[in-house]
């Protein structure tokens, strides 16, 4: 048997593989589902502080994709203002509600 038609009949074959392991996990509804992060923050009050305070060193997919509650939004904050964010008080609070508001812990099914 040559080996582009060994290489070719392999290929078929991984594929028929995965397929079937796709569908098999569909039936059974357990096919794992990927969330694509978002790439800009959404509008809101405090969007602006986040843009200013936060996108300088991290990119928006690492901000959208955490799921953190108050409490560990606060810890995130102060320990970024503790490296050298420049946040008033006011505009901590907003930025921590903004992401609350829009990263919070997720609800589960």
């Amino acid at each position: 048997m040559s080996r582009r038609r060994l290489l070719l009949g392999f290929g078929a074959f991984v594929v028929l593989i995965v397929l079937g392991v796709l569908g098999f996990s569909e039936d059974l509804g357990t096919a794992p589902v990927k969330k694509i992060y978002e790439q800009q923050l959404p509008d809101g009050v405090g969007k602006d502080v986040a843009e200013r305070s936060c996108l300088v060193c991290h990119s928006a997919t690492l901000i959208t994709q955490q799921a953190k509650d108050s409490t560990n939004w606060e810890k995130t904050l102060g320990t970024m203002e503790k490296w050298g964010v420049k946040l008033a008080p006011a505009e901590h609070d907003s930025l921590r509600d903004y992401l609350l508001a829009h990263y919070g812990p997720r609800k589960k099914m």
